[in-house]
């Protein structure tokens, strides 16, 4: 919990010296990034590591800034990481950048599971229907999860919308369990 407050206020500083404008390119920043972190866990732990070298640790840094978009921003920030021994928490600060972002542009990231692939109407009906709920822009994360039968289920950080056969199934067994 520690982590993800102090995550904020970072992510918080960043966003105050960020054009409304960069924010698709920061963006994309953020998705390189999560990809690479992910990919070389080990990356994260050697710059945050006090076996190495400040030197060498702010030269690791510098490099993964250095094929982004907004490099400067990015260099001033594992920099500061670095130096405060905390580049271990960049996972948790570029999660609370790219929702700061999506909330500054009215959108949330929504994790949609269907039971079988669907038609582009019936996504574009899911996906109206879940805006009119949430009165937010919406960006898609689909995945197939066959054990919901029919159906789907949508999922944000707070809110969760289940639609799936599997569930009224689940609900129905209980009703007929009083």
């Amino acid at each position: 919990m520690r982590n993800r407050l102090v995550a904020k206020r970072y992510a918080d500083a960043v966003l105050m010296n960020i054009d409304k404008s960069h924010f698709e390119s920061f963006r994309n920043d953020i998705k390189l990034l999560e990809t690479a972190f992910f990919q070389h866990p080990d990356y994260v732990k050697s710059i945050d590591s006090l076996l190495y070298p400040l030197k060498k640790r702010l030269a690791l840094a510098k490099e993964v800034t250095s094929k982004l978009a907004n490099t400067g921003l990015w260099e001033n920030l594992f920099s500061i990481l670095v130096k405060k021994h905390r580049f271990s928490i960049i996972s948790d600060i570029l999660l609370q950048l790219d929702h700061a972002i999506l909330d500054r542009n009215n959108m949330v990231k929504v994790q949609l599971k269907i039971a079988h692939e669907q038609s582009k109407s019936v996504l574009q009906d899911i996906e109206d229907n879940i805006k009119k709920i949430l009165k937010k822009e919406i960006e898609f994360n689909i995945s197939i999860d066959p054990s919901l039968i029919g159906g789907f289920v949508a999922q944000t950080e707070s809110i969760l919308i289940d639609g799936s056969i599997k569930n009224n199934l689940v609900k129905l067994a209980n009703i007929n369990k009083k």
